[in-house]
């Protein structure tokens, strides 16, 4: 059972939710449906408490965590809670606790204190006014306390776009090469095509980062043989003449059937994530692929 307290009354007390005293006037932190300070416009028919349990009320719309989408609000604002369907209400554990003796304890000694923002207070008029705090000897929260580490670590990951390579070679597509003189392969290297780039995502308190980037690109080069390059490759300049690749690059020793080999470029991004918890982690590998084309001759000598 939840007890109020004494602690949650219009004065203030330990009511402060938010980290602030007036917990809907914070720079930055926005609650659905709240309406801004001094706002004394009651619309039809005087207050509006909201609705369903503690003062429900978001008119139709979920909590989503990540990107904001249209319909949607936060499941988690800092300093303020995580969202509970349940209840209506954003809950957080307050830290520090109060100390055992305060009144809001109510005589227990087991248990915490937990602040509660409702849409009751949220939607209060004239004005928004501050959340409430009461005992509890479980997290109200119960199985709404959010996703784990790891389920946010895959959330992160889907708001990353992780491409395959884009292709450069010498010769270039469309262009002849002949047998026995060097290919030239590599990738253009953007976030996007061979990384790092990291994302973010948080809910209930926790925020998890995730940084992808290419481990290697395996080129499957049309004649039966392969090669891993564990850097982007390097791009070719005429300068460099008839000099090998110095990290991604091959020979053909005969002539393609139908004069050109297909070259198929497959990435392997590793992804690891680091929560603000401590824990950390991989995800499964991704991959991406792309394919050129290669035409390949036999230099013809004139007697």
């Amino acid at each position: 059972m939840l007890l109020s307290s004494q602690a949650a009354s219009a004065d203030g007390g330990d009511t402060d939710v938010g980290s602030c005293n007036s917990s809907w006037i914070c720079a930055g932190v926005k609650v659905p449906g709240a309406s801004e300070a001094g706002d004394s416009s009651e619309g039809e028919g005087g207050s509006k408490a909201g609705s369903g349990s503690e003062g429900g009320g978001t008119d139709g719309r979920t909590c989503a965590t990540g990107a904001k989408k249209a319909g949607t609000f936060d499941c988690y604002i800092p300093g303020v809670g995580t969202w509970s369907e349940s209840h209506g209400c954003y809950i957080r554990l307050l830290e520090p606790q109060p100390p055992k003796s305060d009144p809001i304890w109510d005589g227990h000694t087991t248990g915490a204190i937990y602040a509660w923002a409702c849409m009751s207070q949220i939607n209060a008029r004239p004005a928004p006014t501050d959340g409430f705090a009461r005992w509890s000897e479980t997290n109200p929260l119960g199985g709404e306390q959010g996703p784990s580490a790891a389920e946010l670590a895959q959330q992160a990951l889907s708001m990353m776009r992780l491409d395959s390579a884009k292709v450069g070679s010498a010769p270039p597509a469309g262009a002849k090469g002949l047998v026995g003189m060097p290919v030239w392969l590599w990738t253009e290297r953007t976030a996007t095509t061979w990384g790092p780039q990291s994302t973010t995502a948080s809910a209930g308190g926790l925020s998890v980062t995730a940084t992808a980037r290419v481990k290697d690109i395996t080129w499957s080069m049309g004649d039966g043989s392969t090669l891993t390059c564990s850097k982007p490759g390097t791009p070719y300049k005429r300068a460099y003449g008839k000099k090998d690749s110095p990290d991604c690059g091959h020979r053909y020793t005969k002539v393609p059937v139908g004069g050109s080999y297909k070259i198929t470029a497959t990435s392997t991004w590793v992804i690891e994530w680091e929560a603000s918890n401590g824990e950390t982690g991989t995800l499964p590998n991704e991959v991406r692929g792309a394919d050129t084309t290669v035409n390949i001759g036999e230099l013809q000598v004139v007697n």
